[in-house]
Order: C-alpha cells, then sequence, then structure tokens
C-alpha cells in the first residue's frame, strides 16, 4: 500500500459520512448512499458488508463495497452458475459459496469508485488497492471471491481480474431502454419499426386497461398505503416461486431516503389499489425496480404493461430521462417494448488455490452455455453444439468424474 493511502472498512453505511461517500458517487445511482442505505435497512436478512474507503492526505480517492453471502438466497451466484443442474443429485450439495460479493444489491456495473482527479497510473494504482483489500478480506475469512455483474464498460477492471487469475463467465443480461423520443408518439413509431405490429398492440393495451377502469396514478403518501403495497409484492414473489427479502417498510425507506427521485405508480381500479411499480432515479438514469399486481382484481385488464413500461416510459420522455434500465428476465417482453441488452460478466476466484484449474474448465463450459442459450437476443455466436441441459450435464458429469 503506497504510505500516503489510508484505507478505512465500515460494517454499516450509517457510520459513513453521506457527503464524504457521496463525493464519488455523482449520478451513479447503485453506488449513492442512499441506494445502500435503503437496502441496508429494508432487507431480510441484512448483509454483512464491508465498506471500503481509501484516503490520500485526508481526501476520498477509492471506495467499494462487498457482503459476504454463506448460503444460497433467491438470487446468489450457486442460482446462477449451477442454474437447473441443482436439480441434479450429483450437484445437489456444490456449491460455490460462501463467498465475498463485490457488488452493489440489485446494481449492475459499478464496482469500483475511483476520484476523476487522479491520473490514469495513480487510478489503477488505487483500483488494485480496492481489489486486494477485497481479496485480503476474503482471504482472512477463508471465503471465496467473487464480482458480479460486472459489464463491458468496466475494462480496467476486467483486465485486472484476469490478470489476478479469476474465472469468469456471461450470467443473465441486462435490459435497459434508452430515451431518445420527444413524444410517446415517437416511442410507438420507433418500437413499431422493429416490430411492426406493437404499434397496434401498445394502443391495445393501453385502451384495455383504461377501459377496464384502471387509473395510474403516483404514489406520495406512502405511511398510508405501505401495508398494500408490500402485500403486491409479496404476491409477485409467491406467483414466482421466489422469496421477498424485504421489510414491510420497505416503501417508506424508499421514499425516505429518495425522495422525489422514488417514484411509485399505482394501479387503481374501483378505487382499490391492485399494481404497483417502484423506480428509482438518480441524474439521468432510473431503474425499474420492483412491481406487484393483484391478479385476481386485475384479471386480464393488462396493467403490468402500462404500469411498468408506458406510463414509466411517457414520465422519462417528459422529465428529460436518459436511460431506465429493467433489470434480467422476460427479455423478448420488454425486447418488444423498446429494451436492448447489455452482456454482464461474473467473475471468481476460489480460496482454494488448487481448485481454480478445474475452475477455469467449469467456466469455460458455462460460458458456452449461456452463449448459446442467449444468442438469440445477444447477438453471440451459437456454435456449441450441445442442444440440452441435459446434455450440457453429461458433459459436466465427465469432467467432474475424471
Amino acid at each position: 500500500m503506497d504510505d500516503m493511502y489510508k484505507i478505512n472498512i465500515y460494517d454499516s453505511i450509517l457510520k459513513v459520512e453521506k457527503d464524504c461517500w457521496d463525493s464519488l458517487t455523482v449520478d451513479n445511482l447503485f453506488m449513492c448512499y442512499d441506494w445502500f442505505k435503503t437496502f441496508e435497512e429494508g432487507t431480510i436478512p441484512s448483509l454483512k458488508s464491508n465498506y471500503i474507503m481509501i484516503f490520500d492526505n485526508g481526501k476520498l480517492i477509492g471506495s467499494s463495497v462487498c457482503y459476504l453471502e454463506k448460503t444460497s438466497i433467491a438470487y446468489s451466484i450457486d442460482n446462477v452458475l449451477f442454474g437447473r443442474l441443482k436439480k441434479f443429485k450429483l450437484f445437489k450439495n456444490s456449491s460455490f459459496l460462501p463467498a465475498l460479493i463485490c457488488n452493489p444489491q440489485k446494481g449492475f456495473g459499478t464496482h469500483l469508485l475511483i476520484s476523476k482527479d487522479l491520473n490514469r497510473e495513480n487510478a489503477i494504482k488505487v483500483q488494485n488497492e480496492l481489489i486486494t483489500t477485497i481479496e485480503n478480506i476474503a482471504n482472512e475469512n477463508k471465503i471465496s471471491t467473487c464480482f458480479c455483474n460486472v459489464i463491458d464498460n468496466e475494462t480496467d477492471l476486467i483486465d485486472s481480474l484476469n490478470k489476478r487469475g479469476y474465472s469468469s463467465t456471461i450470467i443473465l443480461p441486462l435490459s435497459y431502454i434508452d430515451i431518445k423520443w420527444s413524444s410517446f408518439e415517437d416511442y410507438k413509431k420507433y418500437v413499431s419499426q422493429i416490430y411492426p405490429n406493437m404499434k397496434k398492440s401498445i394502443y391495445r393495451e393501453i385502451n384495455k386497461n383504461r377501459s377496464a377502469g384502471v387509473v395510474i396514478k403516483q404514489l406520495q403518501n406512502v405511511e398510508s398505503h405501505g401495508k398494500r403495497l408490500f402485500e403486491l409484492l409479496e404476491m409477485n414473489h409467491r406467483k414466482y416461486n421466489s422469496e421477498l427479502s424485504l421489510k414491510p417498510d420497505f416503501f417508506y425507506r424508499v421514499k425516505e431516503n429518495f425522495g422525489d427521485d422514488a417514484f411509485i405508480y399505482t394501479a387503481l381500479k374501483e378505487e382499490k389499489i391492485i399494481g404497483v411499480h417502484l423506480e428509482i432515479r438518480k441524474g439521468k438514469e432510473a431503474i425499474s425496480l420492483y412491481t406487484g399486481i393483484d391478479h385476481f382484481y386485475s384479471k386480464d385488464d393488462l396493467t403490468y404493461f402500462n404500469i411498468a413500461y408506458y406510463e414509466p416510459i411517457k414520465n422519462a420522455i417528459s422529465n428529460g430521462l436518459a436511460r431506465i434500465y429493467y433489470g434480467n428476465a422476460l427479455y423478448k417482453t420488454k425486447s418488444k417494448r423498446g429494451c436492448a441488452v447489455k452482456n454482464t460478466y461474473l467473475f471468481y476466484k476460489s480460496f482454494n488455490g488448487k481448485s481454480n484449474i478445474k475452475l477455469k474448465t467449469w467456466f469455460a463450459l458455462h460460458r458456452l452455455w449461456m452463449k448459446r442459450k442467449f444468442s438469440y437476443i445477444m447477438k453471440l455466436p451459437s456454435n456449441l453444439g450441445i442442444k440440452t441441459i441435459y446434455e450440457f450435464a453429461a458433459i459436466l458429469i465427465l469432467f467432474i468424474n475424471k
């Protein structure tokens, strides 16, 4: 470590001065103080985090966050790296955990914050200090290290992790929509150029929702409706057999921390809230974070498309937003509504150095499989002669038994 550098590590964002941390975040939503505070206060269980800060003569010049993941949760690296292989007896007790995960919760594409005032040589030096500190925390706990949801523009990070011997693979692509229209009508024209029938579909979906008596409004008074909003998210997670790791007061925490940058869209039918969509903004970007629909009351009124896409896109156009992130999954649905995708990557290094050689083969196979699986949206070469997940499993079994 440079003698002038001082490294502080905190186990809670509440122990960090907000203005100091945000001096490096600028308009970065996923790494800002309020983002960490919201998830630290509003999730169950609250993950054991390490907030790393590097100072030079009292000035913050670098920061990062990592957290300990001991067991598989709804969206863990085990689910990403094993997928449906977990149902095979051979893999049921296999795990890449515990691991130290470097990635903001629900975030993408920024893992290290480095002062813009540094020249390239010093910026790389600070980057290496951050990575080394993360690896030291992992080594002290005798666990592996993982950088998740890395994207293509993090070239310096990718180069450094490759040089340090990390295994890497492609994981679930990130959907996003760039707002490049001056009106909603222009948006519909754009989408219809890619999918000719979508202009009529959008018109039909909006009209059907309106004819069913649904009114979509932005909610300001969270306190009076927080219980119902949380209930809607629970319904959505039950529908898809996933676990909701949020506290009941999550919407209150979001509004408290983000204020007017927290957009809570609600769908009302006969004065009853039947849908909610949460969007959080910072600067010119936003993320579509959570959606919940009461399908018993909604039935087939197409509330989902209106509350999750059309109303937020209309609002984004009128407010001069540049981009909305739409997360993973439902790629065809999102593509038809104007979304593009970015590749995302996972980098992993085992605490057990001897196993890293075998991991290289595992990750190479996984990468090929993911290329084939998502070649229809990522425009990646699909040259792997594997037709089913079962053939892929057979190859892995042969490899493991070598």
